[in-house]
């Protein structure tokens, strides 16, 4: 291989190290294939933000002869809801709403473990991986439980868990409260 051949390809989109090396394998699969998307509309066009439809996410853009020049996510539209929702409530994407498509931004000033964190961990994993599960998913099975509840098996029984098994069941209580309310 010539010298030249190294060199990186000029038709590429570059994707920083911290979402590739870190974020990337701790989201689940939608999340992730949209934040790549949004990098490739982005940094792929030397942009700091892009106007990207909703419908482009899902079927991909087409020029006006009808050529294919990208197939979006290849997500399904509820996927591709679900997905940026939980991006941008954990705060790794920026959007401005607007009409005709809204306008995506990636956040690098993000504090990688509280962005990963606040994504939505009850989605399926693509990977059947345990150490990919937070400890709160993992140790808190409620099924069959009654009205005991259950102690926290794992290392990482400290008040972190507890705390997030009882803001879900703050949460159930308050869901019960408020649809008998109405």
């Amino acid at each position: 291989m010539t010298e030249q051949k190294r060199n990186l390809i000029p038709n590429s989109t570059q994707i920083p190290n911290v979402i590739l090396d870190i974020i990337l394998p701790r989201l689940p699969e939608s999340e992730g294939k949209c934040l790549l998307y949004i990098c490739r509309r982005t940094f792929g066009f030397h942009k700091e933000y892009d106007q990207i439809s909703f419908s482009q996410f899902v079927d991909g853009i087409k020029d006006r002869r009808g050529k294919i020049l990208d197939y979006g996510t290849g997500l399904a539209r509820s996927s591709v809801a679900e997905a940026l929702k939980n991006l941008i409530g954990s705060g790794m994407i920026s959007v401005v709403q607007c009409r005709r498509g809204n306008y995506y931004q990636i956040n690098l000033e993000i504090d990688v473990d509280n962005v990963v964190q606040k994504m939505d961990w009850s989605r399926k994993w693509t990977k059947k991986n345990s150490k990919f599960v937070p400890p709160a998913v993992r140790e808190s099975n409620e099924q069959n439980l009654g009205n005991k509840e259950k102690q926290s098996l794992g290392k990482n029984s400290g008040s972190a868990v507890d705390n997030f098994t009882e803001r879900l069941k703050e949460l159930a209580r308050s869901m019960t409260i408020n649809r008998f309310k109405n």
